[in-house]
């Protein structure tokens, strides 16, 4: 009990206090797609970071400062040719200027500025604060002077950088956001799905196009599959319930009927027998309807027990429980060995026998033949045949024909044999027979090589 208390939530009174959490971790934690969002985007944040350490940390090893610290030895070591010279060094500070775009201020060893250069259609404006600071020597190693170098475009500055920032944040926010969204909505969608199939809408059906082939799309495919079997079951079970309803409280009713006859004091000794007679032909009916109702329950609850069973005793079993003689059985002397539920095959056989006793007058032979890797087992009946349009329709559950009588049933004798033939690796068949008349109606089931071990049907 404690553990199912903790799986659900709930606090244990014999253990430390649950650890309280903020409102905020409640909103950041309570939804997938938030949890998604928050975690993609702070994968891209921490990368971004780790690239720009890792990218500083190249840089002061051998990139760009590197690079600095050789253009302004470069650029002393040229100011330095020409520093006692003021025409050149007027004409060097005008020439990287504008092949620079770059003002230029010469200093000498006090501070004092020599000279101002700047690109043509600039002021010429000292450089307070230099981007490159060369220092010039002379050929002895004393310092002379100092060369500054001052870009001309504006720098990015504050604002800019702050801009900058926000549209990368901008950007990670979008892609985080979109991940987070396209990978939570078909969850969110699957789980209203699920979430209303079980209130009871079965109708409900994800929706596929926006999963794609995805597992997610397999997932939505299953979800659908799974509602769309809920539904037909649901639906067949609502259609039997008020079949079998209907078809025990008629007989029911009869059966109350005849009991009434049978107590009445002015009834011969011939009208009971009758009337109990009748009761007894109702009862009979009743528990067939009953025992395909649990014939084909044990088949929605796959209880199944198979075994290794001759075929040509599953069929003997079924006349003997039908009332046949065993004359009526067509069968090979060797041993047919099939895989299956003797209880649920001696059903179905015992179906297709009432069927033609109750509609073909009787029946003309029990056939079991092997065919390929099948065992097919056939009723014939000596009556009209089945007529031609009702022929596709005989094994549908509910389905009486035209010529069914008040005894016909409830219509799922056949249907029945459909499930047991499908559950056993085979399939059904209806047909008339040509010259004498009559009909065939069969169905088959996988066989095996082997007899060794056969198993009988219990009596």
């Amino acid at each position: 009990m404690r553990d199912r208390r903790r799986q659900h939530g709930a606090s244990d009174p014999c253990g430390p206090p649950p650890k309280r959490r903020s409102a905020v971790w409640w909103y950041l934690t309570s939804r997938l797609q938030r949890r998604l969002f928050f975690a993609f985007g702070a994968v891209i944040l921490v990368t971004g970071l780790v690239a720009s350490v890792v990218t500083g940390l190249l840089s002061e090893r051998g990139g760009w400062r590197a690079q600095r610290v050789r253009l302004e030895r470069f650029a002393g070591a040229r100011f330095a040719e020409v520093w006692h010279d003021p025409g050149d060094r007027a004409r060097l500070a005008a020439s990287v200027a504008d092949e620079l775009r770059m003002r230029v201020e010469l200093r000498d060893t006090a501070g004092a500025t020599l000279l101002l250069r700047a690109p043509v259609g600039v002021a010429a404006t000292r450089c307070p604060r230099p981007t490159l600071r060369a220092r010039v020597a002379a050929p002895g190693g004393a310092v002379v002077g100092e060369a500054r170098f001052c870009s001309v475009d504006p720098s990015w500055g504050g604002g800019r950088t702050a801009l900058l920032v926000l549209a990368v944040l901008a950007v990670i926010w979008r892609m985080a956001g979109g991940i987070a969204r396209r990978m939570a909505r078909p969850l969110d969608d699957l789980v209203e799905v699920v979430r209303d199939i079980g209130d009871g809408r079965l109708d409900r059906r994800a929706r596929l196009p926006t999963h794609g082939r995805s597992e997610l799309g397999l997932l939505a495919r299953v979800v659908n599959d799974m509602a769309a079997r809920i539904e037909a079951q649901v639906a067949a079970q609502r259609e039997l319930l008020a079949a079998v309803s209907h078809e025990l409280r008629s007989p029911l009713a009869r059966v109350r009927f005849l009991l009434e006859t049978a107590r009445d004091d002015g009834a011969d000794a011939g009208a009971r027998a009758a009337a109990i007679s009748e009761v007894e032909d109702e009862l009979v009916g009743i528990d067939a309807l009953v025992g395909d109702l649990l014939a084909s329950s044990r088949m929605d609850f796959q209880a199944l027990q198979r075994v290794r069973l001759d075929a040509t005793e599953v069929a003997s079993r079924a006349l003997s429980k039908a009332g046949v003689d065993l004359a009526a059985l067509d069968a090979p002397d060797e041993v047919l060995t099939i895989v299956g539920d003797a209880t649920l095959l001696t059903t179905a056989l015992v179906n297709l026998i009432g069927n033609a006793q109750r509609h073909g007058g009787g029946v003309r032979a029990l056939r079991v033949r092997r065919v390929g890797s099948l065992v097919r087992f056939e009723v014939e009946d000596p009556g009209g045949g089945i007529p031609d349009d009702e022929l596709p329709r005989i094994f549908e559950p509910f389905y009486r024909g035209a010529g069914a009588g008040r005894r016909a049933g409830a219509g799922l004798g056949l249907a029945l044999v459909r499930r047991i033939a499908a559950s056993h690796g085979g399939e059904v068949w209806a047909a008339n027979l040509s010259g004498g008349g009559g009909a065939c109606v069969g169905f088959s089931v996988a066989c095996e090589a082997q007899s060794a071990g056969v198993a009988s049907p219990q009596r």
